[in-house]
């Protein structure tokens, strides 16, 4: 089986191709740029690079969210245009997963994103070689509510990307950035998903939308 991988939650952009689990190639990049103009072109150098036609793929795995607004919306849109146009399966993971798995090492990981004012996207999860545990779910909090969670766990990993813009003092951490390739052998992380059901997984609305709902609100 032939997997093409995408993850563009954050400022690094991460796509590969895999074979049976095992990486194909991949492009990783951590420049500022706008994913929007990037990723199509990105997905083309891939698929020279590892000299496979794109019809040859079975599928394909977006990280879902939570992220960047834009970049999540990014990587699930070309995504979903490429998975109803080739007419493949349709797969997502927890872009904080992502990071957890990119480690390629087994214990406990806290992945964190940057939630403005001191919050945090963050989620706690076991990884073993083959398999994970979710100790805590992927959730919205404030960073010392999960540092709070984080005791009760023995030796957590903090993992963030220190090249982020991060409102919560951070303290220790190990900088990590996504390598979608290592989730494929994580099954049960992989969310079978319909073309036209798939919508990116934010965690909470967007300020704008917070601004209308109180404007609104009755």
């Amino acid at each position: 089986m032939i997997s093409l991988l995408i993850d563009t939650s954050n400022r690094p952009l991460s796509i590969a191709l895999n074979r049976d689990d095992a990486l194909i190639a991949e492009i990783n990049a951590t420049v500022k740029k706008t994913h929007s103009g990037t990723i199509m072109d990105y997905v083309d150098k891939l698929f020279k690079i590892a000299d496979i036609d794109k019809k040859k793929i079975d599928r394909i795995i977006v990280a879902r969210g939570p992220g960047s607004y834009t970049g999540v919306r990014i990587g699930v849109t070309a995504a979903k245009t490429l998975a109803f146009s080739l007419g493949v399966e349709l797969y997502s993971v927890s872009s904080l997963f992502v990071i957890a798995a990119s480690t390629g090492r087994e214990g406990i990981f806290a992945p964190v994103f940057d939630g403005r004012r001191g919050n945090v996207f963050g989620a706690v999860y076991q990884i073993k070689e083959d398999c994970y545990e979710i100790l805590v779910e992927p959730q919205y909090m404030s960073f010392d509510a999960l540092k709070g969670k984080l005791k009760s766990f023995n030796s957590p990993e903090v993992l963030l990307d220190r090249d982020e813009k991060f409102s919560a003092g951070a303290g220790e951490f190990t900088h990590t950035v996504p390598r979608i390739t290592a989730v494929e052998k994580y099954r049960a992380a992989l969310k079978s998903e319909g073309v036209h059901q798939l919508v990116p997984e934010y965690l909470r609305v967007s300020e704008a939308e917070r601004n209308w709902l109180e404007k609104n609100r009755l």
